[in-house]
Parts: C-alpha cells; sequence; structure tokens
C-alpha cells in the first residue's frame, strides 16, 4: 500500500501543532517531537523524489509532479459544466526545498527557545501552526487549497507577534495583519477571477495548465495584466517588496527572537513561492506586459533595501533591511523568467531562509546577553562571548556571500541570469554594487561588535546557553554543506513544471517540463 507521505506530513504537523496547546510543561518536549517527526517524513519525502521525471499517470503526474495525492470534496454544476473542489497535494524540484527549509527553520526555532517561560504551550504550538501552515501552501497544488493555507499562517504569526513581542507588539501585530491579511484578499479576488474567466472546471491548476492553456491565453491583454498585477500586489507584500515592505521592519525589530526566524526564514518565501508557482505561468500575457514593473520594483527593493542597511543602529533592524535587499534579487531572477532566472530564486530563497535564520537567532542573543542591540554601543566582544561572536561571523560572511557559504552559489546564479538576459544584461551592475554595499555594513557591523576594545559588556555576560547553541549549530551545518554542495540542492530544482518557460519541452501542450534545461552553472 502506497503511503500518502504529503498527507502525513500535515497532519503531523497540523495534528502536533493543535496538541502542543495542551501540553502544559510538557509543550518543549512536545514541540521538539512533532518538529522532529515533521522533518523525518520531509527527508523521507526527499528520499523518495525521483530526479529523472517520469511523465505517466495521472495529470499531476503529467505536470511534472510526484507523490500526488487527489481526493474530490464536492462538485457542483457551473455554467460551463460541472466543477469540483479537490483536495490535491504534491511536490516537484521548487516545492521540495521550501519544505525541507520550512522543517529546518521549526526545528531550530524550537530548540533555540528551549527555555522558553512566558506562556511555552502557547508559544510552541503557535510555532508549530506556523510550519504547518507554511508546509501546506507549498504541497497544495488546488487554488482554494493554497488559499486556506495561506491564511492560516497569518494567525499565528500576528499572536507570536501581539502577545510574545517588544513594547510595540501591538502595533507591529496590527500592521502585519492589515498589510498581509489586505493582500491576500486582493490576491485571492485575482485568483478567483482567473478560474472562472479562464473557464476552469475545478480549482485544481496542475490539470488546467495543459488542458485549459488555450483559454488562459484567449484572455484579453487587459484582463491579463489587471489578474497578474493584483497577483503581483498579493504575493510581493508578503515578499516584500518596496513599497510595500514597511511593515517587515517593525514586525520583525517587535517580533520574539522565534517569530523573527519564521518570519524571515519560511514566510518571506510565501510571496516567491506564488510569484513562481501560481502568477507567472498561469498568466504569461500579464507577465510580459508587466515585466518593465517587476523589474523596477525589484531593482527598487535591491537598492533601497541595501541603502536604508547602512543607516541602522539597532542589529535587528539591519537585518530586516538586509532582507528587503535580498528579496528584490530574488523578484529580479523570478521577473526574468528563464530557466537559470528560476533556479537562482529557489536558490537565493532557500539560501536566505538558512543565513537570516541564523543571524535573528543572534541578534536575539545579542539582546539577551547585553541588553541591546544597538550596534555602536557592544564593541570586542570576541573575548567574552567567543561562540556568540563565531556564529555572528558566519552568518554575516554567509549574507554578503561568501565563497564555501550557501548565499554565494544563488546570488551567483541571479547575477549570471541578469547578465545572461539580453534584455536587462546591463543592469547587472545595479545588484552587484548592492551587493557590495551588503559586504560595507555587515563587515562593519562584525567590526563594531567583535572586535576592538571591549564596551558595554555587562559583569554577568556569558557565552550562549547550550539550546542556542544547538539551535544555530543546526543552521549552520546546513549552511556550510549547502555553499560546498550546492548541487545536493540544485539539482532537484530542474525536476519542476515549470510552464512557458523558454527552455526544454515536455508532453503537456503548453508546458514545459525543465529536465532537459542545460547550462546549470553549478551543475554535471
Amino acid at each position: 500500500m502506497d503511503v500518502p507521505w504529503l498527507s502525513l506530513l500535515l497532519a503531523v504537523s497540523l495534528v502536533g501543532a493543535f496538541a502542543t496547546f495542551f501540553t502544559g510543561r510538557y509543550a518543549r518536549w512536545a514541540a521538539l517531537a512533532v518538529s522532529l517527526a515533521t522533518l523525518g517524513i520531509v527527508l523521507g519525502i526527499m528520499a523518495l523524489f525521483q530526479p529523472s521525471l517520469q511523465l505517466n499517470g495521472n495529470a499531476c503526474q503529467q505536470g511534472g509532479f510526484q507523490l500526488c495525492e487527489l481526493h474530490t470534496w464536492f462538485t457542483f454544476a457551473s455554467p460551463s459544466g460541472g466543477f469540483s473542489v479537490d483536495y490535491l497535494v504534491g511536490v516537484d524540484g521548487i516545492s521540495l526545498p521550501m519544505i525541507l527549509l520550512s522543517a529546518v527553520i521549526t526545528l531550530a526555532a524550537v530548540v533555540y527557545h528551549w527555555d522558553e517561560e512566558k506562556d511555552p504551550h502557547g508559544f510552541f504550538g503557535l510555532v508549530l501552526l506556523t510550519n504547518a501552515g507554511c508546509l501546506g501552501v507549498f504541497v497544495s497544488l488546488d487554488v482554494l487549497l493554497f488559499f486556506v493555507f495561506w491564511e492560516i499562517v497569518l494567525i499565528p504569526m500576528f499572536f507570536l507577534i501581539g502577545h510574545w513581542g517588544g513594547p510595540r507588539r501591538s502595533y507591529a501585530a496590527l500592521k502585519f495583519f492589515v498589510y498581509t491579511h489586505v493582500a491576500s484578499v486582493v490576491m485571492f479576488v485575482a485568483l478567483l477571477a482567473m478560474v472562472f474567466l479562464g473557464g476552469w472546471n475545478s480549482f485544481d491548476f496542475v490539470d488546467t495548465f495543459g488542458r485549459q492553456s488555450t483559454n488562459m491565453a484567449n484572455l484579453s491583454a487587459p484582463v491579463q495584466a489587471l489578474l497578474f498585477g493584483s497577483l503581483l500586489f498579493g504575493f510581493g507584500v508578503k515578499l516584500p517588496m518596496v513599497p510595500f515592505h514597511t511593515w517587515l521592519p517593525d514586525a520583525h525589530v517587535e517580533a520574539p527572537t522565534g517569530g523573527s526566524v519564521l518570519l524571515a526564514g519560511i514566510l518571506l518565501k510565501l510571496g516567491g513561492y506564488g510569484l513562481i508557482r501560481l502568477a507567472s505561468p498561469l498568466l504569461p500575457l500579464g507577465r510580459t506586459l508587466l515585466f518593465p514593473v517587476m523589474l523596477f520594483l525589484a531593482l527598487l527593493s535591491i537598492v533601497w533595501g541595501a541603502y536604508l542597511s547602512l543607516s541602522q543602529r539597532d542589529l535587528k533592524r539591519l537585518v530586516a533591511y538586509s532582507s528587503i535587499n535580498h528579496m528584490g534579487i530574488v523578484l529580479l531572477a523570478i521577473a526574468l523568467w528563464t530557466q537559470l532566472g528560476v533556479m537562482a530564486a529557489v536558490l537565493l530563497m532557500f539560501a536566505h531562509g538558512l543565513v537570516s535564520g541564523l543571524l535573528f537567532m543572534v541578534s536575539g542573543s545579542v539582546h539577551h546577553t547585553y541588553g541591546t542591540r544597538d550596534i555602536p554601543s557592544v564593541g570586542g566582544m570576541t573575548a567574552r562571548t567567543p561562540v556568540l561572536a563565531t556564529m555572528l561571523m558566519i552568518g554575516s560572511l554567509a549574507s554578503l556571500g561568501l565563497p564555501a557559504l550557501v548565499s554565494f552559489p544563488a546570488e551567483f546564479s541571479a547575477l549570471l541570469a541578469t547578465w545572461s538576459d539580453p534584455r536587462v544584461h546591463y543592469l547587472v551592475l545595479l545588484p552587484l554594487m548592492a551587493l557590495v554595499v551588503t559586504a560595507g555594513f555587515y563587515i562593519w557591523m562584525m567590526q563594531r561588535l567583535s572586535f576592538g576594545p571591549p564596551r558595554g559588556i555587562p559583569d554577568k555576560a556569558h557565552d550562549l546557553p547550550f539550546p542556542e547553541v544547538m539551535g544555530m549549530s543546526l543552521l549552520v551545518g546546513l549552511i556550510v554543506l549547502y555553499g560546498i554542495l550546492p548541487l545536493l540542492i540544485e539539482q532537484v530544482i530542474p525536476v519542476a513544471a515549470i510552464f512557458g518557460i523558454p527552455c526544454g519541452a515536455g508532453t503537456v501542450p503548453g508546458a514545459t517540463v525543465w529536465g532537459a534545461c542545460p547550462s546549470l552553472p553549478f551543475g554535471p
């Protein structure tokens, strides 16, 4: 009997999250068990995943997805005939790195917060519920199911910020909720309009890629542009892209460390994933028409994020603004909509999740140890807290793209994708200069905090406790592993259903199965 691996993954993460709310003082152990079980299932899914794509079976498998599960919820009549609402899940080379990232970040956050004293059952339950929602988004192949899990993610993060956050937590939580919920509503209305205007007979977007792609192509240019623009706004707010980014620094600064880790490590990836999975392939004409808009917003996010990072004194706020810079590069790579660009976007989302998670843990530990995150107020901490200083060094060097660390192959791929595109190759200097600026402010931050004469160090300052070391070490290990061997992730990304991308060939009409695309920069 075939094991429904993806349903098992969702069931364990959801049931485990709700069960943790009722475990009282044993909440940390329950959260650890659930997060380990979730990671174990994800590793099992990775072991079952076939790098050599076989196009046979049902529409989901023919579309390039694996481990597909389809169950009809209900059907009803529609003007175009019968309409079904289904439970459809599957994974491909784009969703697989994302579910691995989600499981790893959640486990690291649970371990890091092992000594959480304020309502630990609520805290750990919300962390696991956030993970469950993200996993659901990454494996959903049905528009309605996708949106249900998308909204699930919003609720636990709102309470994590609002109850466990800093002094301005209520303001930050409300701002996060308003921005992301408004964006979600716009996104959902656009998705529904796309379904019904396109004449779909279900919410299953895999089936419609091939069988009804002609219907989508028949939508007029203004309609496609309007729908794509709405989805760009809905997904772009979560990314976040400038000028819809202002919720992010407030949310990060006020959120507890674990909340910031989840927010930067997983939630920001939902926006990029939605653009790759839904908006870009389903509305090709709209994507083409709004390419200049996407390009402008991407470059604006890259430059503005780097510029604002230069003026930050708060360590957490600096990392938050640098995230806007990095996610701008992700948006640029997606906008190119080439094989290399999409691969670079997925790689960079994966890399940024690991690195930003580590840096927000470091920010939290600096605050716990020294009572401040103000960079000029603390110095020479290497002598007193060498492990913390080492973690800060690794995270900073990874974020600025040092070779042998995970961000280097991702950022190099994004730059190469930009240079290889004759439409925009001359613009490669902007992200390149932004990366130089990123290196500048991270080196300045490391120099002020770690070296020089000691200053601002309390007498009772001590190095990292064991749970914080273990949480950070998990991320450090993967940052180094995938920096040295990026092919471990890169080789699965082309096993993806990328429809309309200018490379390769597949059996589904109008589709491109990406397995045959050449010229992977770090591939075979």
